[in-house]
């Protein structure tokens, strides 16, 4: 491993009389940091929950349930943030500051970091902006983007200023921050091929037997990043800290293919070249700077001592080539015909980078003029067409804050008051960026340092700008906390669990169970307007609460009611006759006999017809319900099932996990039969192709038969 090596002096953009005023400066500094601080602070307090569904499930998996039920595996961060409890009922503002204090704690590690390459001026520059990024955001929701960020800034400062250590110390340090890091995100993991590469380049720079030693060091990183996610993982959670990503990103991993992976490589070019495009526009300087500088290693060979830097570039690039191709991937995975998926750019899943792309652009400033001056104007008249196919394609793509607030910016059109100005700062930025890479492929190596001190300034500033109104749009209450706050006045505290919250819009529908704040609350979607259908009503939930004007099929007693949600009171279910376990034999005394079923499972049993027939031993009652507990296959989830006793029909819906549905009968009591059409039978077996060939419909684990009472309480 190379040698610490000495801060290059002060010169060229240099503050002149820092050195003589440095105590002056360093006080200057302080009350900065302070004033964002403060700054943060106020501009999180008192906002409602903004991002859903993550605010909600991350407070539900941190605060309302054991970890080993969390659905994604970031253990570390759930356990951690668990401690917003003691707030009570202000654990929300608890959490931001949590998020804060992550967020400033990370500025000693990137000052650090940068002051390795820079004067101090600069580096406690880098330090301040650090805190005007627009990932501050991020410190304002309930979300783990300020603890991953934090972890970052720890391992990038141990494999940078670190580096003087033994290769296997520094290998088994890294593994180690990068194995916590998976368990607050679980993307750290794509980040492990970038560590392992960045510890063969080092080793492969510090000379000698380089191969052994540096695949022995990627070796080391990767065992104890391994070790350290199911290890500490098991800790917390139990068996559950033993899984890989987790069941919600397992599950999404489980249903692809090959034939779907090939399917992705068009809508990753797709969301590629916006990323692409994006990042020029932000940061085409530094990043011309940082593919210049490592061209201009690879050419020299490499190995010099005193070349630090090349240890940075390498590092940088690697790291957000990593997270970018991950984003990119992922982001293809979620593309359809029929959504704007495909062109969501979410930076925020490798912008805890860009502190690092700053600090590999104000490094080398000496010595740089005379390093292959015409590669310096090939690569900035590449990055000039990509400008220039920015400027044209950039604002198609999907501008979302939450995705990221510094491209969203960029592709919003702007409003100042009541002025559009269009597309004014992604002109402006264009042109900032145009004119500094002809600056800097001019030969002037201090473009990357003016860059920080206006382009990187401005696109902060108007992502700063878009944060401010998109946050401060939540701090009113919205439809959700209106409705939250009737439930919260009528529903006992020991009855919070059992609210249903049924509208068209989730996000608001999970915004109310966020102010709730009980795991058992249930979430049902309505389309469009459509009614609360009788089979919808709730068996184990002795409360409603519809979110918009629908209609309730069947009496309702309405606690309360306001312009835009509807409270109910659900009566309790009623008394059970009988009950049909269809994983196993039925009583021969209640049926007679069934048609339409596959063979009997240790859940309940397929059906295998276009028609389940249930004959019984006896005429059923005149009147009576009957809970269903099953599942639907296939398309069969999106199309309503026909169930028929006598010249009575009813129809329900079933989803892809087992739920259960309440369907009430009105017959003229000599009934023998109960017939469920289904819609859609479709066997698992590809045409033409082995497997299993039964024409599945609907799953049944048990049927309940209880006596006719009101659903809703009169």
């Amino acid at each position: 491993m190379s040698t610490p090596t000495a801060h290059p002096p002060s010169g060229g953009l240099g503050l002149t009389t820092f050195e003589r005023h440095r105590k002056a400066w360093a006080l200057l500094a302080g009350l900065v940091l302070i004033a964002l601080v403060a700054w943060l602070a106020l501009r999180n307090h008192g906002l409602n929950p903004t991002v859903f569904a993550d605010e909600w499930y991350y407070s539900k998996m941190a605060r309302l349930q054991p970890l080993a039920e969390a659905l994604v595996p970031s253990y570390l961060y759930l356990w951690l943030f668990s401690a917003s409890t003691a707030c009570g009922a202000g654990f929300l503002e608890c959490v931001r500051l949590g998020n804060l204090a992550f967020y400033l704690a990370a500025v000693p590690f990137l000052y650090l970091i940068a002051r390795r390459y820079m004067e101090r001026h600069w580096a406690g520059a880098i330090a301040l902006l650090s805190m005007l990024a627009p990932l501050n955001q991020y410190t304002a929701y309930f979300m783990p983007e300020s603890t991953y960020y934090f972890g970052f800034c720890v391992l990038s400062w141990l494999m940078l200023t670190r580096a003087h250590w033994p290769l296997p110390l520094l290998a088994l340090a890294g593994g180690a921050v990068l194995g916590a890091m998976s368990l607050v995100k679980v993307h750290a993991l794509f980040l492990v091929p970038a560590l392992t590469l960045y510890l063969m380049y080092a080793s492969w720079n510090a000379g000698g037997a380089w191969l052994l030693r540096g695949v022995g060091a990627a070796v080391l990183s990767m065992a104890l990043t391994v070790g350290v996610k199911f290890g500490l993982g098991f800790l917390l959670a139990g068996d559950a800290g033993l899984s890989l990503l987790g069941p919600f990103y397992q599950g999404a991993v489980n249903n692809d293919g090959a034939s779907a992976r090939l399917a992705l490589l068009a809508p990753a070019f797709i969301n590629g070249r916006g990323h692409l495009m994006a990042l020029a526009a932000l940061m085409g300087v530094p990043l011309a700077i940082l593919l210049h500088g490592l061209c201009a290693s690879l050419a020299r060979g490499g190995r010099q001592r005193g070349h630090d830097v090349d240890l940075l570039r390498v590092y940088v690039l690697l790291m957000l080539g990593s997270a970018l191709g991950m984003t990119i991937l992922y982001t293809a995975t979620l593309a359809r015909p029929d959504s704007n998926e495909g062109v969501r750019l979410h930076l925020r899943y490798y912008s805890f980078v860009f502190p690092m792309v700053w600090i590999g652009a104000a490094a080398t400033v000496h010595g740089a003029r005379n390093l292959l001056p015409r590669l310096r104007w090939v690569i900035g008249a590449l990055f000039a067409i990509v400008l220039a196919l920015a400027w044209f394609k950039l604002p198609t793509y999907a501008g979302n804050p939450v995705d990221g607030p510094d491209a969203a910016a960029l592709i919003m059109p702007t409003v100042v008051g009541q002025q559009p100005l269009g597309h004014l700062p992604l002109a402006l930025l264009i042109a900032m960026q145009l004119a500094l890479l002809a600056l800097w492929a001019a030969g002037r190596a201090q473009a990357g340092r003016i860059y920080l001190l206006t382009a990187l300034p401005f696109s902060m500033l108007v992502a700063q700008g878009l944060i401010w109104s998109w946050t401060q749009a939540h701090r009113p209450d919205g439809h959700g906390e209106r409705a939250a706050k009737a439930a919260l006045a009528h529903v006992p505290p020991a009855e919070r669990g059992q609210v249903m919250v049924a509208g068209n819009d989730l996000t608001q529908v999970m915004r109310v169970q966020f102010h709730l704040d009980h795991p058992g609350t249930r979430s049902l979607e309505l389309p469009g307007n459509a009614p609360l259908a009788e089979y919808q009503l709730p068996l184990e939930h002795r409360w409603v609460l519809i979110m918009g004007r629908h209609e309730v099929q069947g009496a309702a007693a309405v606690v309360e009611q306001g312009p835009d949600f509807t409270l109910l009171r659900v009566a309790p279910p009623a008394q059970a006759f009988a009950r049909v376990k269809l994983s196993e034999q039925p009583d021969p005394a209640f049926i007679a006999g069934i048609e339409g079923l596959s063979v009997i499972e240790g859940w309940g049993r397929w059906s295998d017809a276009k028609q389940v027939v249930f004959h019984f031993a006896r005429p059923l009652p005149r009147s009576f319900g009957l809970i269903i507990n099953g599942r639907a296959y296939g398309d069969n989830a999106t199309l309503p099932f026909v169930i028929r006793v006598g010249n009575v029909e009813k129809v329900f819906h079933l989803g892809w996990q087992t739920e259960a549905v309440n369907v009430r009968f009105d017959t003229d009591g000599a009934a023998r039969s109960l017939v469920i059409e289904i819609p859609k039978p479709t066997s698992p077996a590809a045409p033409g192709a082995p497997g299993d060939p039964r024409m599945l419909g609907i799953g049944l684990s048990d049927l309940t038969f209880t006596e006719a009472r009101p659903a809703i309480m009169r």
